[in-house]
């Protein structure tokens, strides 16, 4: 076995395994094997027929093909410096700048390390750098939630924070609150995790955290939000050397909360001409996860760009969405894939055997959101995947809340921008379902939760806007000339 160490990456050669401070870092077949290349060989120019030899040894390919592993190589090794591990010289190959290190098989493995429970990195962070320095920097004493729609990042930009600023604390706790596993409980998880939660299992939670300055991570908060809410003011409360930093679909409305409001990753404007695949987060995070599930539909080229932005743009900028639609790449090719996303929850039903099952497919995360709200909650929200853009809220009270108290619409509609379901603009007054949510809400409004009753009410609405929005006998208020030129009508949901 060889192992190669440089900087601070080891590289297990036999093994086909790159680490970076014992975190596993993913590299696509070719790319390992061009790294594997020029690491075994540093300071010397590598032509690049030699290493087209090494990662593609019996496949001829276009120089096309290097340089995007290239590409995605310095990106994988690149330590925030700006400096460049792999460097290009002009006219002859490729060269590893970094010394190197060759040990064999039996190396000595130190027994001391820091305990470091915060779950490994499986991928690199796209699009997040900027964002994850500026909260990690502004991160203090006290709770601080990262709050937005599933599938949107929040565990992947807490955990970095995480390990960015886990050496100022004493120990560091993470606890995925919606993991029920059977495994003994710490006092802290046992609090967060117990079917009932009492004043003697808070107590032992907070003795548990005494006497050592301490970061708590508390991933999908969302699950068990009452109790998540209650355990996590009593340890902020009680340990002033306790820093809480939470993910959730919604905030834990706590005294002292410091919320976090995690969008998607930048994406391409309609018609937008795409000149680089780094130019947007979506499209960059999109070509990434290509390189290493299907590396023969390299994005690359004009085509290939245009191609990848039509794809995230389907996807609202949703980094899981992005993810699950690279991984069909392989199988239905890029320009099926684009078509495929016009029914994206019939496209994205395929993620990896070992995430969370609520991760696995864009069906099964909204699932999860959904199956958290109440009954008037899943109506309202039903009924407002009618409104195929903006709206305001006297228009979703026209529609939706025929049926049911003022006060109820108004908790329905508050409560699915706090779930992060619904998009508000606190300015504007305008709302809007994103549009991988509203396919879900149309689905649900053609489904047995949603009465035959409920159709009618719908339609008539959608009737009543289609001949100038009349007032009716239950609307209070008649939207103005304005507002009504927001939403494209349309006819019943299919």
């Amino acid at each position: 076995m060889t192992v190669l160490q440089f900087d601070e990456f080891e590289m297990d050669t036999q093994s086909r395994s790159l680490k970076r401070c014992g975190g596993e870092v993913r590299l696509g077949s070719r790319a390992f094997d061009l790294l594997a290349a020029l690491a075994s060989r540093p300071g010397e120019v590598l032509s690049k027929a030699e290493l087209m030899e090494a990662a593609w040894p019996e496949t001829h390919v276009e120089e096309s093909s290097l340089r995007v592993n290239i590409v995605a190589l310095r990106k994988a090794l690149d330590d925030g410096t700006g400096s460049k591990m792999i460097e290009n010289v002009a006219g002859r190959g490729y060269t590893f700048t970094m010394p190197v290190k060759k040990l064999g098989g039996h190396r000595h493995q130190s027994t001391a390390s820091k305990t470091d429970p915060l779950p490994g990195a499986y991928s690199r962070l796209i699009g997040r750098e900027q964002l994850v320095d500026r909260w990690a920097s502004e991160m203090d004493f006290g709770i601080s939630t990262i709050v937005g729609q599933g599938g949107i990042g929040k565990t992947c930009v807490a955990i970095q924070i995480a390990r960015e600023i886990q050496d100022a604390y004493d120990a560091v706790y993470y606890v995925d609150i919606s993991a029920r596993q059977h495994a003994p409980l710490s006092p802290l998880s046992a609090a967060l995790k117990s079917g009932d939660v009492t004043p003697s299992t808070i107590q032992k939670a907070i003795d548990s955290l005494f006497g050592k300055t301490i970061l708590v991570v508390l991933d999908g908060c969302e699950s068990s939000i009452d109790q998540a809410a209650v355990v996590a003011e009593a340890i902020a409360y009680h340990n002033p050397n306790v820093a809480i930093l939470a993910t959730s679909r919604e905030p834990l409305g706590i005294i002292g909360e410091n919320v976090l409001h995690l969008s998607g990753l930048t994406i391409p404007a309609e018609n937008e001409r795409v000149t680089d695949v780094t130019s947007f987060a979506g499209i960059e995070l999109f070509a990434d996860r290509v390189s290493l599930v299907a590396e023969e539909f390299a994005i690359e080229g004009p085509r290939g760009l245009e191609l990848a932005a039509q794809i995230v743009r389907k996807t609202d900028g949703n980094p899981l969405a992005i993810e699950l639609a690279a991984s069909r790449v392989a199988d239905l090719g890029l320009e099926n894939l684009v078509l495929s996303l016009d029914r994206p929850l019939r496209a994205l039903r395929r993620g990896n055997r070992t995430s969370h099952p609520r991760q696995q497919t864009l069906r099964a995360n909204l699932d999860w959101s959904f199956d958290l709200l109440d009954g008037t909650m899943q109506t309202v929200f039903a009924r407002l995947s009618i409104f195929e853009g903006e709206f305001t809220r006297d228009m979703a009270l026209e529609l939706t809340g025929c049926e049911m108290e003022f006060c109820e619409f108004e908790e329905a509609i508050d409560g699915l921008v706090v779930k992060s379901l619904l998009c508000g603009q606190l300015n504007s007054g305008l709302y809007s379902l994103p549009r991988l949510v509203r396919e879900y809400a149309k689905e649900k409004l053609t489904s047995s939760l949603i009465t035959e009753r409920d159709f009618a009410i719908v339609s008539d609405a959608s009737v009543r806007r289609e001949n100038g929005y009349h007032k009716s006998q239950n609307a209070a208020i008649v939207p103005s000339r304005a507002s009504q030129a927001v939403f494209t009508p349309v006819g019943r949901a299919a």
